[in-house]
């Protein structure tokens, strides 16, 4: 039995130094603030993914995050599936109505490197859905604010 935990304990450290992280040189406690109080509300995902669509950051919560929402051009489609699409294009960004009083916010695209800083080659897809739910444009223009708080 102890051999079986070594071996599952291996695995768990092998398969972590492959999973995608942030740049070494970014503050994560920074770029959660800095999110946080440009488009925080319990109706916001963030989701940063490298090259490969393996996610390096994640702010919202998982059922936030993967929820069905309009697309803003006749279908449903949710956050990862945004960024999948998104991954290595140019910034986009939407906004339409949903339910009753509520609309719906996307942004997705590069994130921005800062003055002197490297290519990151990472995106970004945002969603927030409410009667206060910022246009797409809007969170486009706060995000990239808050990439370069945090040291992006």
């Amino acid at each position: 039995m102890p051999r079986r935990l070594a071996l599952i304990a291996v695995a768990a450290v092998g398969l972590s130094a492959c999973s995608a992280k942030l740049p070494a040189d970014v503050d994560e406690a920074a770029l959660t603030q800095a999110i946080g109080r440009s488009v925080g509300s319990p109706s916001t995902c963030v989701i940063v993914a490298d090259a490969e669509g393996r996610t390096v950051w994640r702010g919202g919560g998982y059922i936030t995050c993967s929820r069905n929402l309009p697309s803003c051009d006749g279908a449903q489609t949710n956050a990862e599936t945004v960024l999948k699409a998104g991954l290595g294009k140019p910034a986009r960004f939407t906004s339409c109505p949903t339910t009753g009083a509520n609309t719906v916010g996307w942004a997705v695209g590069p994130v921005p490197s800062g003055e002197g800083k490297p290519p990151r080659n990472l995106t970004y897809v945002a969603v927030m859905e409410g009667e206060r739910a910022l246009p797409g444009l809007e969170i486009k223009e706060r995000l990239e604010r808050a990439f370069r708080k945090a040291g992006f």
